[in-house]
């Protein structure tokens, strides 16, 4: 007795990558058209049946294959590898300044999409901002090729501060910035103070050198040191003279300069003398090479009028 067997081909080996990372895919390829894929673990590695993409679930080995339609096939054995854990750390950098990422799994190494934006340390994670922009920074196993990725955004420090930062104590100046949306703050409220929304600082004591800063919302600042003068000591003497007449002022604080608000009123010398012009009150300025002051108001009063009467008299005799 016989009976005829057909004997059918099988499938041509299958060609593609050997491993896939977790989260990953990859495609596998036949030249014999008409066949199905299947994974033998669909718990390690998924792979559509028409189209041959495996995507890894877990680490694993699980075997990929690859059947036609008279149950002929082929199998092809896949590893899949563990992918990194997420990227944690601080993913907003000012540029200029540096932010630590990091990731739990060891062994891998770090790399920036685009270093004209941020740079990072391949072996520490630690990524420099460099422009504005938002760069993908990528953390790979280096045995297996497997990686994970975040985005960094960099962002713009605020323009240079403007004005002068010099201040005398108990006086104000008025800082400025280009870049809008910013507080102002100082370091040292002791020593000098900032209007958070105005950029008037002022003087509280020196002399000292606060650092004055500008803070945009995202984190991103700049800096000036500032310069709080003290005044000189208080004024001392007479406040007071007659026309014609001169009285001394004096300041401990030496190197200073004497001034006066009206000499139609009072003038005043380099030593501090002050002579009557006319009646009426002058400011005298006392001012430091700094241009801080000290000030005092002099009260200049009028002479009586002349003496009327007759000068002369003889002895025993009066005049009036």
């Amino acid at each position: 007795a016989t009976q005829p067997i057909t004997v059918n081909p099988n499938p041509a080996a299958i060609a593609g990558a050997t491993a896939v990372c977790t989260g990953a895919s990859t495609t596998l390829t036949d030249v014999t058209v008409g066949g199905s894929w299947t994974s033998s673990d669909v718990t390690k590695a998924t792979i559509g049946a028409g189209s041959g993409i495996v995507t890894g679930v877990a680490a694993g080995t699980p075997t990929m294959t690859y059947t036609m339609g008279t149950g002929c096939f082929t199998t092809y054995n896949m590893t899949v590898n563990a992918s990194p854990t997420a990227i944690s750390g601080t993913t907003n950098v000012c540029v200029g300044f540096n932010t630590t990422l990091s990731d739990a799994i060891g062994g891998g190494t770090w790399s920036s999409s685009n270093g004209a934006l941020a740079t990072v340390v391949a072996g520490t994670g630690v990524v420099t901002g460099v422009a504005s922009g938002v760069p993908t920074i990528s953390y790979t196993i280096t045995a297996t090729g497997c990686f994970t990725t975040t985005p960094v955004t960099v962002n713009p420090n605020p323009a240079a501060i403007g004005g002068s930062p010099i201040v005398c104590v108990g006086s104000s100046v008025n800082l400025t910035d280009a870049t809008i949306g910013g507080s102002w703050a100082s370091n040292n409220p002791g020593q000098a103070t900032a209007g958070v929304g105005t950029g008037i600082i002022t003087g509280v004591s020196g002399p000292s050198n606060p650092i004055i800063s500008y803070t945009l919302p995202t984190g991103c600042y700049t800096t000036v040191t500032s310069t709080v003068n003290p005044l000189p000591n208080a004024i001392t003497g007479t406040m007071t003279v007659c026309i014609g007449f001169n009285t001394t002022l004096a300041d401990a604080t030496a190197g200073g300069a004497w001034s006066s608000s009206n000499i139609a009123i009072a003038t005043v010398g380099g030593t501090g003398i002050v002579n009557g012009v006319a009646t009426g009150v002058a400011t005298i300025t006392y001012t430091l090479p700094t241009g801080c002051i000290a000030t005092t108001s002099v009260t200049v009063n009028p002479n009586p009028a002349a003496i009327g009467g007759s000068p002369i008299v003889c002895v025993g005799l009066t005049t009036t």
